[in-house]
């Protein structure tokens, strides 16, 4: 029937229809903070935009850092002033998709890294945001949408 593919050893993808692209799962608009907001800025426009994580950018709007939920509960429990700028709390390692990328992709990339959110770029620019919600949203709308 199929032959298998091998992403790595614990995941193999049997290929059965044509897979899902992260473009077709971003919103419009990317919500931020600059990096010398305070931890408030991120945690009012989390609750506000009922998101799970904000980019954070520079002065000149480049992406610097990701704050999410996880590292929200890090400053709570290490007793972080959230009047504390984000520069200085959040996740400095951007692991981001690609609009042209596979949701399969995308998922593998969260599943290897830990991690539940996405930055998405597309020629050098952040364009939206997926989660891994997102992401399982996706593939049970196509697994369902497929006999």
């Amino acid at each position: 029937m199929f032959g298998e593919i091998l992403i790595n050893s614990l995941y193999p993808v049997i290929p059965s229809r044509p897979s899902m692209r992260i473009k077709e799962l971003i919103r419009d608009g990317v919500i931020s903070c600059k990096s010398t907001d305070p931890i408030t800025c991120a945690v009012a426009k989390m609750y506000m935009h009922n998101v799970g994580s904000i980019l954070i950018i520079d002065e000149d709007g480049k992406p610097t850092g990701i704050f999410t939920e996880r590292d929200l509960v890090r400053v709570v429990a290490e007793g972080i002033s959230l009047d504390t700028p984000l520069m200085k709390v959040m996740s400095k390692k951007l692991i981001t998709a690609n609009t042209s990328e596979s949701v399969i992709s995308a998922a593998m990339k969260m599943i290897e890294n830990n991690i539940r959110h996405l930055p998405v770029v597309e020629e050098g620019k952040t364009v939206g945001m997926v989660s891994i919600r997102d992401l399982v949203r996706a593939l049970m709308a196509q697994e369902l949408s497929y006999p």
